[in-house]
């Protein structure tokens, strides 16, 4: 969860690209930015709307769903498919350049730093005359125990 001051620093830099870009800078986006803020996990667009929903913010889905593709291209959010599934984001800011071990069966996704990954990307980076922004690996994989692990909700 970010503080106050995180989120008027997104709302900044997210105002900067908008006029940069020529977009309008409005209340409802700047909601966005805030209820995100408040989210310690990775999300779908229906999620972010359903919570805002909750929480009493009229924004529709569309009005999501095109805000978090400019926080994307304005490198606020991370955007990550797992496994075919749709879209989801986080906070780029949250924990730059780390990875993610995904179980195709119960989809639990454990976030990991390995030193070596981040060495490895700035290495081939290097090597094909690239400079190396961030890194996201995914790995996907199987819970020890599929068939009681606490987090598998299929039948």
């Amino acid at each position: 969860m970010a503080n106050n001051a995180d989120v008027e620093q997104l709302a900044h830099q997210f105002a900067e690209f908008l006029k940069k870009k020529k977009y309008r800078n409005t209340q409802e986006r700047n909601k966005v930015i805030e209820r995100i803020a408040e989210l310690d996990e990775h999300f779908n667009a229906d999620e972010l709307y359903l919570y805002m929903n909750a929480k009493g913010d009229k924004v529709s889905r569309a009005t999501i769903y095109s805000t978090l593709d400019l926080l994307t291209q304005c490198h606020i959010l991370m955007k990550h498919r797992f496994q075919g599934e749709s879209a989801h984001f986080e906070l780029a800011s949250r924990m730059p350049n780390h990875d993610h071990l995904i179980c195709v069966e119960c989809g639990r996704i454990v976030e990991f730093r390995e030193k070596s990954i981040d060495a490895i990307s700035v290495s081939v980076s290097k090597e094909f005359g690239f400079k190396r922004i961030r890194h996201s690996l995914q790995v996907f994989a199987v819970c020890h125990d599929p068939t009681s692990c606490e987090h598998n909700t299929q039948d």
